[in-house]
């Protein structure tokens, strides 16, 4: 019998389903004892003949099996009900606490072990909540009132029961930590394998090019094969552990039969009483096997238990509904890759962090490919309720004040962990409506890094971010990143996620990103369906469309990230005055590495160590 208390705090916190389900299992149960006394009944009346008897006790033993099947009906559904609501509860919690700003510079937080512990390891805590707690309470209330009655047919036939039953509880303890050891290696090989797997379909085109495709498929057979051994390691202590269980429920049923025996040869218990003590003493272990059933079947969400509070699955978050400034952390959204800005504040309610792809894959198939068909129903259920609570309320498309006119940031000061400096330092900047603001700078020069204190992702150590002279919050920014996050669907779903509906909303933002004419060009208009990652379109074309879609979300400042990276001259050109023409209602900065580009741009300013300079176009 294993005990997590963290689990059943977990079922503690829906009282009304655990007592429903407890309630019914311990009837089903009792109509176990019910029918095992109808049936001691019926064979004795079969032994002496008594034909009425017989006919009244089949009728009695077939009422009872017909109501015992409508109680465990009811239990499965009452079972099922509360291993939903504690798996969706964790899944929420988990789902929340992984999107957070503080996940894209997690430097150990791998999308693939994340999957397997928001699917996996959270359906096998479903196992275990659901049946194996119930379970428990069962045997701790039903088996003394077995054990007590045979102790009153017969003291002898009680106490081989009784003793059966501790051994087979108390047993299995011997293999605890021995289990709880091979549990984990078998989690951690599960998870690493996992994400290896992932990563390796994600980056298979690259792999085929630097042709490591051996290597790779060396990698994953070395996983697998770890995993492999890492399960039959565990296989083989949970067959000793079985084999003592067994050993003592079959040991206490035979003892008790011996006993039961000796009654009758020796004539000390009519036969009612003797066939009683026979069926009673199979009864007071069934508990027992059940237990060791459910045990089985949760042993891998118990496994999980570590990966899933390394994600907080089982810790109370803070209010995750509060808006992200500058001065504190508040739950931002999701951002791109490598700790850039990515898409989540731009898309609306509901929606916002799900995009960014530093969540990857442990949110669903829509959040990028090669995710697998598995991940989404496993996942899917809790990403609405996590995340719409998770970006909070003004999130959505009206949520900025458009008419922004200015934002100022003054000394701005961030320091990563164990950093010897600071990446930003002191850092002054106002941008204005009306005129396009480009940053200009070296890799690695902290142009990310600012997007992403201007976003809420990184809190500042020293400094502030005001628009209009009040702190900047994340409802207030629309984002364009590097390498936008599209979905599989057609091109109106991509847009109508900032819940932007009406037509003429989405002809004249694409108007307005320069790409209404490419999709008037495709034979399905704004139906025409997008790959998953929107590999279908062009870099340009994506590029554009994330820019329609910000534009949708009608936030007074509007952050691109290197929008020219993959695209030529001509069409940067293009792109540059796009950003020209949305600049004239709202707050434009934009990151770029290509300084050609800007030659239009009046208001450019380089990045150089930690502080901005104004530079020439």
């Amino acid at each position: 019998m294993m005990i997590v208390p963290l689990l059943w705090r977990e079922a503690a916190r829906f009282p009304a389903a655990l007592a429903g389900s407890v309630a019914l299992l311990v009837l089903v149960f009792l109509g176990h004892v019910a029918q095992a006394v109808a049936l001691a009944w019926s064979m004795t009346a079969v032994l002496h003949g008594q034909a009425r008897d017989v006919f009244l006790a089949l009728a009695l033993i077939l009422g009872i099996a017909l109501l015992r099947l409508v109680l465990s009906l009811a239990q499965v559904s009452a079972a099922a009900r509360l291993g939903g609501q504690v798996r969706q509860a964790v899944r929420r919690r988990a789902m929340r606490a992984a999107l957070v700003p503080e996940r894209l510079h997690d430097t150990t937080a791998r999308d693939g072990s994340m999957r397997a512990s928001l699917g996996d390891g959270v359906d096998g805590i479903d196992a275990y909540v659901s049946k194996y707690v119930p379970a428990i309470v069962q045997l701790l209330l039903t088996c003394p009132i077995v054990v007590i009655a045979l102790v009153v047919l017969s003291p002898w036939a009680g106490v081989c029961v009784a003793a059966g039953v501790v051994f087979a509880l108390v047993g299995p303890m011997a293999w605890k930590r021995m289990m709880a050891r091979r549990g984990l290696d078998h989690w951690d090989g599960y998870e690493a394998l996992s994400a290896d797997l992932l990563e390796s379909l994600r980056g298979m085109a690259t792999l085929r090019t630097l042709g490591d495709v051996s290597g790779t498929r060396e990698r994953l057979d070395h996983r697998s094969e770890a995993l492999r051994r890492a399960t039959e390691r565990v296989m083989r202590g949970s067959l000793g552990e079985t084999a003592v269980t067994d050993a003592a429920v079959q040991g206490g049923a035979v003892a008790a039969a011996a006993v039961a025996i000796a009654h009758a040869v020796t004539g000390q218990a009519p036969a009612f009483e003797v066939y009683l003590i026979l069926l009673l003493s199979s009864e007071a272990f069934r508990p027992i096997r059940d237990l060791s059933r459910h045990w089985h079947a949760g042993f891998l969400g118990l496994t999980a238990i570590p990966g899933l509070e390394r994600i907080g699955a089982f810790t109370e978050q803070r209010d995750a509904a509060a808006v992200h400034t500058a001065s504190g952390p508040d739950g931002g959204s999701g951002g791109g890759p490598g700790g850039g800005p990515g898409v989540g504040p731009a898309v609306g309610p509901g929606v916002g962090p799900a995009v960014g792809p530093a969540v990857g894959p442990a949110v669903g198939p829509a959040v990028g490919p090669a995710v697998g068909p598995a991940v989404g129903p496993a996942v899917g259920p809790a990403v609405g309720p996590a995340v719409g609570p998770a970006v909070g309320p003004g999130v959505g498309p009206a949520a900025g004040d458009p008419s922004a006119d200015t934002l100022t940031v003054t000394g701005l000061s961030f320091r990563y962990p164990d950093a010897p400096a600071d990446v930003v330092h002191d850092l002054d900047l106002t941008a204005r409506r009306g005129s396009l603001t480009a940053i200009v700078g070296a890799s690695g020069a902290g142009k990310s890094t600012l997007f992403d204190l201007l976003l809420g992702f990184l809190t500042p150590r020293a400094g502030s971010i005001d628009l209009d002279g009040r702190p900047l919050r994340t409802c207030d920014i629309a984002v364009v990143s590097q390498r936008p996050v599209l979905f599989a669907g057609t091109i109106r779903d991509n847009l109508t996620v900032t819940g932007a509906t009406a037509d003429a909303d989405l002809v004249a933002a694409c108007r307005d990103a320069g790409i209404l004419d490419e999709i008037r060009g495709f034979p399905r208009g704004f139906d025409t369906e997008v790959t998953e990652a929107g590999t279908s379109l062009s870099g340009g074309q994506r590029q554009r469309l994330a820019l329609a879609r910000a534009l949708l979300a009608r936030r007074p400042v509007l952050l691109v990230d290197e929008p020219t990276s993959a695209l030529d001259a001509d069409r940067s050109a293009d792109v540059v005055q796009t950003l020209h023409r949305v600049a004239r209602d709202r707050i434009v900065i934009m990151i770029s590495h290509r300084s050609e580009t800007l030659t239009e741009v009046a208001h450019v300013l380089s990045l150089d160590s930690g502080h901005l300079h104004r530079s020439a176009p």
